[in-house]
């Protein structure tokens, strides 16, 4: 009975979650991109630090065991597929992570939107961003009194604006913890610089983020580039945007690395990232790394509909969003 009371009290923000998945796919089918499925039982999950994969045991008719892993994003099978000659492409669909929180704008398994366009760069997809809230709003999901209008801000910008640095000076591990030291974080010996650069944004900027609405925040130092190529005009940043909406953080994007060496050299520094944080080392995937050489210019971006849900339905826990939470599942 309390799945169904679950389902019951939030019959109303799922019928509007069904409709917006609807409109979410006549958006990308109005510009003419192909909607793709990809495998969710993969062999080579992402070697991203801060992610964990759901791992899963599974057996043929003949009894003979398997390992593999649920895919934290269909990212690495959507660039093969740029690889062997696809353009536009949308998924939409599930996603599963593990040591995630349970509630609030966590949970194990959600829903991801994830996009790339051939003959583009991170600025096309920012239009895309907009444009498809625009598209949303316009037919009726809106409250009628917010417009999304998204602000573009460099991460240099909004360092200056908000904490009074010059990004600039602040690129290199040493520099950023010395500045984490001079504020008084309590900071380890070993951290990295994503982990000190962090410290100061989760503490200093995202609260101020809260107040500013909708912020495409883009241009991350290099060190931070994940997938994404370097900027051409300035390579100590690279290519790379989140979107925030009220301090919410919502979608990652970037013009993407076609280096397939510079890829492999990421992957086996990440690698090494998740030793040192005595997290489980994954084998690279080759036929991914191929395929990044195989790429054509392109740029991509991976969006949490949950999330996007949460928003236009005013909600601040996402189990208010989905039809059986974990927390409901596994907790009850």
């Amino acid at each position: 009975m309390n799945h169904i009371f679950h389902i019951a009290k939030n019959k109303e923000n799922l019928e509007k979650r069904f409709e917006i998945i609807k409109l979410i796919r006549e958006f990308f089918w109005s510009k003419n991109f192909i909607e793709v499925e990809t495998p969710l039982l993969i062999k080579y999950p992402g070697q991203e630090p801060n992610i964990s994969a759901i791992e899963t045991i599974f057996h043929n008719e003949q009894k003979q065991e398997f390992r593999g892993y649920l895919h934290t994003s269909p990212e690495y099978t959507m660039k093969k597929m740029l690889a062997a000659g696809f353009t536009n492409i949308f998924f939409l669909g599930k996603t599963f992570r593990d040591e995630e929180s349970f509630g609030g704008t966590h949970n194990p398994e959600f829903t991801m939107l994830e996009w790339y366009q051939v003959n583009s760069d991170m600025f096309d997809i920012m239009q895309d961003v907009e444009g498809l809230f625009k598209f949303i709003m316009e037919r009726g999901m809106g409250n009628g009194e917010r417009v999304f209008k998204f602000k573009r801000l460099s991460m240099k910008d909004l360092w200056s604006e908000i904490v009074g640095i010059d990004l600039d000076e602040y690129l290199t591990r040493e520099k950023m913890w010395e500045l984490c030291k001079e504020k008084k974080y309590n900071v380890e010996e070993n951290e990295n610089y994503e982990e000190l650069f962090y410290r100061i944004f989760l503490q200093e900027i995202e609260p101020e983020l809260k107040n500013m609405g909708e912020v495409i925040v883009y241009n991350y130092p290099s060190s931070m580039a994940s997938l994404s190529r370097l900027s051409e005009e300035n390579p100590n940043y690279a290519e790379r945007f989140e979107v925030y909406i009220d301090g919410l953080e919502l979608a990652n994007a970037f013009s993407e690395l076609t280096d397939s060496q510079e890829q492999l050299k990421r992957l086996e520094a990440e690698q090494k990232e998740r030793e040192r944080q005595g997290k489980k080392v994954y084998e690279i995937d080759m036929d991914f790394i191929e395929a990044v050489g195989q790429m054509p210019n392109s740029a991509g971006i991976a969006l949490g509909v949950d999330r996007l849900v949460q928003l236009f339905t005013s909600c601040q826990n996402i189990n208010n969003v989905l039809t059986l939470p974990a927390d409901k599942l596994f907790n009850d």
